[in-house]
């Protein structure tokens, strides 16, 4: 735990974040100079039992890519504040105005005195449709929607599933751990009678009673985008489906092999951010 550092260093009482800088830099736009990566936390999530400094990953040391010899981790946080390749550790007296917290990984809010600025940190809560995927033909039956979720430093409480565009919802089933940090895998079963076309949503509720948006907030820009997106289907008259629930480790599997597809994408840095593209 990074507390045990911090509280031997012995703060000064007027220390308001911590700051912590990467051995990576480079020139971003409009600096001329080389810029060190680095980030800063509140005294009181610096100061959290799980903030930690991870030197292992999995019994073994860290690898290069993930930020050896040492590296932030923040859980429930997003990525971007879990600093690689740590080489300092800085309190300071007043807010920490550097470029990667106050210009970049930063997102505007209009407020009633103008618009604020607010640096990326804590995840709010979402969930994401595995399968079906979008323009997929189903059959007329029951037909299993399954996903996954997380709440960021909350727990998943629920999921709820939409297939007639976010009119009604009902509850999923939830799989698997539900604490802080962690993915809950959900799986819904879906009765129908009626061939067409259909629109199936997922939001999540949080233990602290967050509920996933259903619209995108474009004062966010490419970041915190967590609004539910429709998957369009088809249900094909045709086609019969008799899916069942509760096979755990199928459904593990079939997680496990959509996490190997993604793995292969290659990141697209041309994002159309009115769309709600980004993290």
């Amino acid at each position: 735990p990074l507390k045990y550092v911090i509280e031997e260093a012995v703060l000064k009482p007027e220390t308001v974040e911590i700051v912590f800088e990467g051995a990576d830099r480079g020139v971003e736009k409009g600096s001329p100079n080389p810029i060190p990566f680095a980030r800063s936390l509140p005294v009181e999530k610096a100061l959290h039992p799980d903030t930690l400094l991870a030197v292992r990953m999995n019994g073994q040391a860290l690898e290069p890519s993930h930020g050896f010899p040492v590296r932030l981790l923040v859980p429930g946080w997003y990525g971007v504040v879990s600093v690689k390749w740590l080489n300092r550790i800085e309190a300071v007296m007043a807010p920490f105005e550097g470029y990667f917290q106050s210009v970049k990984y930063t997102i505007s809010r209009p407020t009633g005195r103008g618009v604020r600025t607010e640096s990326v940190g804590p995840m709010p809560v979402k969930s994401e449709i595995i399968r079906p995927t979008d323009d997929s033909i189903l059959g007329v039956g029951a037909n299993r929607i399954f996903g996954m979720a997380w709440a960021g430093e909350s727990a998943v409480a629920s999921v709820e599933v939409s297939v007639d565009g976010g009119n009604s919802w009902q509850r999923a089933e939830l799989n698997g751990p539900r604490a802080p940090y962690s993915w809950t895998l959900w799986e819904y079963l879906w009765r129908v009678d009626v061939p067409g076309e259909y629109a199936i949503l997922a939001r999540a509720i949080s233990e602290s009673g967050h509920i996933q948006p259903i619209d995108h907030d474009r004062d966010r820009g490419g970041y915190l985008i967590t609004f539910s997106r429709p998957t369009n289907v088809c249900v094909d008259a045709d086609t019969e489906s008799q899916d069942l629930l509760g096979d755990t480790r199928a459904l593990q599997s079939e997680f496990d092999a959509v996490a190997r597809e993604r793995s292969a994408l290659i990141l697209d840095a041309d994002l159309d951010l009115t769309e709600g593209a980004g993290i």
